[in-house]
């Protein structure tokens, strides 16, 4: 694999690692669990070198911030729980070829879907509806769907962890490096502001 490709490989799974809440596909949606968050509200986050892999390239950024992003302070169910209104990413590059990172459709959406089996500081969940749309030197292409993870109330992060597989490629002109279908891992812990706990109360 050449410099170009083992960068890109690199820095898309770093992304991937970067945005998330750690959980199992199988519980994307659905929770028989109700939650309250305190204090809810109004929050920011940011991420230290978020990354986004797909099968042959990687993309890291330098950061990334939420800049508006909302929680309820009660649900139902979890799923929408909380909102990613604007995320922004800075200092992206693929193989060391500069890229931009933006948000294509807003909100994404935060759902919380159980407490974590092992961690007891931690719950599962999803951000869905994401939309986003990268470029660079002879390369775009959008990558939709959701990614998992959780959210660690003692450090006050939600982690995106790169598993699952419902975050894909679309759209793509990459020299061959990105193909419309790509399964694309994001990995990214964001620590939240004012500091959010959340909680299942049944």
């Amino acid at each position: 694999m050449n410099t170009l490709a083992r960068r890109a490989a690199f820095v898309t799974a770093a992304l991937g690692a970067a945005i998330g809440m750690t959980v199992s596909s199988a519980s994307a949606t659905t929770t028989s669990h109700s939650w309250a968050v305190s204090p809810g509200g109004a929050f920011t986050a940011s991420a230290t070198l978020p990354t986004l892999d797909v099968p042959l390239v990687q993309l890291v950024c330098d950061s990334s911030a939420v800049s508006a992003g909302t929680l309820q302070t009660t649900s139902a169910d979890g799923v929408g729980i909380g909102s990613i209104n604007n995320i922004t990413f800075t200092g992206c590059d693929v193989g060391g070829i500069s890229f931009t990172v933006s948000m294509k459709a807003s909100p994404w959406k935060i759902n919380v879907t159980e407490p974590n089996a092992t961690h007891s500081d931690w719950v599962d969940g999803t951000v869905s509806d994401i939309s986003a749309h990268i470029s660079g030197v002879g390369c775009n292409a959008d990558f939709t769907g959701k990614v998992y993870g959780h959210y660690d109330n003692t450090k006050g992060a939600l982690v995106i962890d790169g598993t699952g597989s419902d975050l894909k490629a679309s759209n793509a002109s990459c020299l061959g490096l990105i193909s419309n279908g790509d399964v694309a891992s994001f990995n990214a812990e964001y620590v939240v502001g004012p500091k959010q706990k959340i909680t299942a109360t049944s």
